[in-house]
């Protein structure tokens, strides 16, 4: 029900001389430095809150554009703004509102809107046309509740001042009977420890005196204070980084306290914020958090956020939504090298010319963003699940859990049930060892946190991953990385210098992928990514054929593999074998389950003939 704009037109304010954009939801402006990002947002804040910034009134003689010298009419500054309108508001008001606003010498000279309804033009094209919004109109009310919030690049102290001081405004607003309530309590507990003092003045100045809070508490609230739990650590003391991520919940905040203010039939609040350079003082890890925090808060409590940036964190988000969606825009903001310093608001296409070595960097922050959200996916999935304080395996998809759920309670049946294998859709190594380092740095907090494992195939990149995490000491504490083992019908193949990757699907047997083979469930493989260069060289010279190097026992290991189909259907069929059968098709799997199994439950390992004994932190079993 809230109103967002579609459209922004400047003209003659700042370093602007004519400027047109056309924001999303969450509107990203690019730019170098002086380029007149900011003004944009302080455009936008002398349009709905009358000042060029936060504390700064409009100053016209420095505020309008030098380059503006007009023959006979005055010298103005002009402000439009198209406006969506909520759907049940657009039968009476049209489809959206322009608003225009304009400031001479002399102030604000001229403030009027109309409503725009979009109709169905000859040979079906679209024309505009103009509707006058009845006195009645419960639109005038929404568009006075448009409530905007510029948050500056320097966020000191005395911003933060006045960020805390505006808190007592809601909540008076909020909670007016309740906290005059409180403030009334507080006042008599003053008054009953300062007694003796008010008695004094009575009896020597003869006339009754009492203490009372000021009416207003704004004062008392810019001293208020967020502590951190447990070592109470004052806000102020913080590092600005940290500072900094309190801004948005803190606006955030005030807007669904005051929306829930609204009564019955009332016009709904509008907020819509205008944020300079929110990636100051963060580092990365904490810019994607803010990045994502802003897209969430869009249509949930928050209308539309403008934000100026020069972090490729932010002007990257553009790029995340899907094809054909217009929520997130990006606009390059630059100066023109001409006479009249003009600025110009495109897309992207031309912002790595205009933004050097910063916009080379885009792509590989693409990387880490990714990274960085994965990472933070994981921590938030292992903190819900060590709340169960159950023993976990990672692995790398949905068959390898079916196989593995299998294997535990096969060969080890009186522990399978104390343990979870868990994975997602898409897994994969990262997801691996992105859970088992969330859960390392858990167990760092909570020594009584149970201990986790990590399954991966045999593959190259698995490896890597694989001795990358267990070569680290502090890692395998809490945390350690197993892989798949070698079954021996695949030997032979490796022997023969075939170089096919040890997935899951290379457990099972050769009748396992007859029976796939059979269900369409394998394709051809490309060959020459699996054997020698010599031997492709001398199979494409004619000079052998790949039959001549292969044996029947094992020639479909090389010649075939599993489409990705195939392969949940094939772990279903083998995990539904009954237990005999299974530990006759896959002996080679206890050895690994076990082991598995031992680092899980370290307070049973044995010494030959003796008691449970405790191993060290870290040590192999």
């Amino acid at each position: 029900m809230s109103l967002h704009i579609t459209k922004i037109d400047v003209r003659n304010f700042r370093s602007v001389r004519n400027l047109s954009l056309s924001p999303g939801k969450l509107a990203v402006l690019v730019g170098q430095n002086d380029s007149g990002k900011s003004n944009v947002l302080r455009a936008l804040n002398l349009f709905f809150n009358g000042r060029t910034m936060p504390t700064d009134d409009l100053d016209f003689e420095i505020d309008h554009n030098v380059f503006n010298k007009p023959n006979r009419r005055a010298k103005e500054i002009s402000i439009k703004l198209e406006i969506e309108l909520p759907e049940s508001y657009r039968a009476t008001n049209g489809d959206f509102v322009v608003w225009e606003r304009r400031w001479r010498s002399e102030g604000l000279v001229f403030d009027e809107y109309s409503g725009r309804r979009r109709v169905a033009g000859p040979r079906g094209g679209a024309n505009i046309e103009t509707v006058e919004i009845p006195k009645q109109s419960n639109a005038h009310a929404l568009l006075r509740n448009v409530n905007f919030v510029y948050v500056p690049a320097i966020k000191d102290l005395e911003y933060f001042s006045e960020l805390r001081a505006s808190i007592y405004d809601i909540i008076a607003e909020v909670a007016d009977r309740e906290f005059r309530n409180s403030s009334q309590d507080f006042e008599q507990s003053i008054s009953h420890q300062l007694q003796d003092l008010t008695n004094h003045i009575t009896v020597s100045l003869g006339f009754r005196s009492r203490l009372a809070l000021p009416k207003d508490l704004s004062h008392i609230f810019e001293s208020l204070d967020f502590l951190s739990e447990g070592q109470n650590i004052s806000l102020d003391a913080r590092g600005d980084g940290i500072k900094a991520r309190h801004i948005p919940l803190i606006l955030k905040f005030m807007a669904d306290k005051k929306r829930s203010l609204q009564v019955r039939g009332a016009q709904p609040h509008t907020f819509i914020w205008g944020y300079e350079e929110p990636e100051n003082n963060l580092e990365l890890s904490s810019c994607v958090e803010l990045a994502d925090q802003f897209w969430g808060f869009i249509d949930h409590g928050v209308s539309q956020i403008f934000l100026t940036t020069h972090s490729p964190v932010f002007y990257n988000l553009h790029r995340k939504q899907d094809e054909g969606e217009s929520r997130i825009s990006c606009h390059h903001i630059f100066r023109e090298a001409d006479e009249e310093g003009t600025k110009q608001a495109t897309e992207l296409g031309d912002l790595d010319d205009r933004m050097g070595a910063t916009a080379l960097f885009a792509p590989m922050v693409m990387e880490l963003e990714d990274r960085v959200r994965r990472q933070e996916q994981a921590r938030a999935e292992v903190e819900r699940l060590t709340q169960a304080n159950r023993r976990k395996i990672f692995v790398e998809g949905d068959s390898d859990k079916l196989i593995i759920d299998k294997a535990l309670r096969v060969f080890a049946a009186e522990r399978a049930a104390e343990i979870d294998v868990a994975t997602k859709v898409g897994a994969g190594i990262n997801y691996v060892i992105d859970m088992l380092q969330s859960w390392r740095s858990q167990a760092k907090h909570h020594q009584e946190l149970p201990r986790a494992a990590g399954l991966l195939d045999l593959d190259p990149e698995a490896k890597t991953a694989l001795k990358n995490w267990n070569d680290v000491p502090e890692n395998i504490k809490s945390a350690k990385c197993f892989k798949l083992p070698t079954p021996p019908h695949l030997i032979p193949v490796l022997q023969a210098g075939f170089r096919v990757p040890v997935v899951l699907e290379c457990l099972y047997d050769k009748e396992a992928w007859a029976w796939a083979d059979g269900r369409g469930h394998l394709r051809a493989r490309n060959v020459p990514g699996v054997i020698s260069n010599e031997l492709n060289n001398q199979i494409v010279n004619a000079e052998t054929t790949l039959d001549e190097h292969l044996h029947d026992d094992w020639a479909i290991f090389v010649k075939k593999e599993f489409q990705q189909l195939g392969k949940a259907p094939m772990a279903r069929h083998f995990a539904h074998k009954s237990d005999h059968d299974f530990r006759a098709r896959m002996p080679f799997m206890e050895p690994l389950i076990t082991e598995i199994v031992a680092y899980l439950f370290p307070e049973e390992v044995q010494e030959p003939g003796g008691e449970p004994i405790q191993p060290e932190d870290g040590a192999e079993q």
